[in-house]
């Protein structure tokens, strides 16, 4: 089952964004995110000239590095595309990313480090995604460890969810 069928219409902007968590080698844990933009159609560009039909005009790569409690230790990104030629200098600010921790107030902090007249808008946009992948990258790996864990030591398998109370109605407590 998906979405209710649409009214008649034509695709005019294509937005992907990837994202991916790692776990390295060293305990840590990488996050990726890549953000590309494009039309089906040309268009006109100061810049540019013309940019092409499915050519991306935006197209950004970030990486942050975190720990266990989900504290940044790293952070990289460039803007391998973008519509102006000052673009790639709105990556430059991702290190102060560097020591913030992912949780309640995140996108505000972010905004607050990376974001504004110095930042990239698309850039500062995917740390949202980035933070879902670093909780279901970490929380994936750290359920893996104690099924491992239980089935090694032939203990009972408990439910540790208490962390998600609330946190949407598959943990509704109500």
């Amino acid at each position: 089952m998906g979405l209710p069928e649409p009214a008649e219409r034509h695709l005019v902007h294509n937005r992907r964004i990837r994202c991916n968590g790692y776990v390295r080698a060293d305990g840590h844990f990488d996050i990726e995110a890549e953000l590309i933009d494009s039309k089906t159609y040309d268009f006109p560009s100061d810049t540019y000239g013309t940019v092409y039909q499915d050519t991306p005009y935006h197209h950004m790569l970030v990486r942050i590095t975190v720990d266990l409690d989900l504290s940044v230790t790293d952070a990289a990104a460039v803007t391998l595309a973008g519509p102006y030629q000052i673009c790639p200098q709105g990556a430059q600010n991702i290190t102060n990313l560097i020591g913030l921790k992912i949780g309640p107030g995140w996108k505000r902090r972010v905004q607050t480090a990376i974001g504004g007249p110095s930042g990239c808008t698309h850039i500062t946009e995917l740390t949202g995604p980035m933070a879902t992948t670093a909780y279901q990258t970490i929380g994936g790996e750290i359920s893996r460890r104690r099924r491992e864990q239980i089935k090694d030591d032939n203990l009972p398998e408990t439910n540790q969810n208490s962390s998600l109370k609330n946190s949407c109605i598959a943990f509704s407590k109500s």
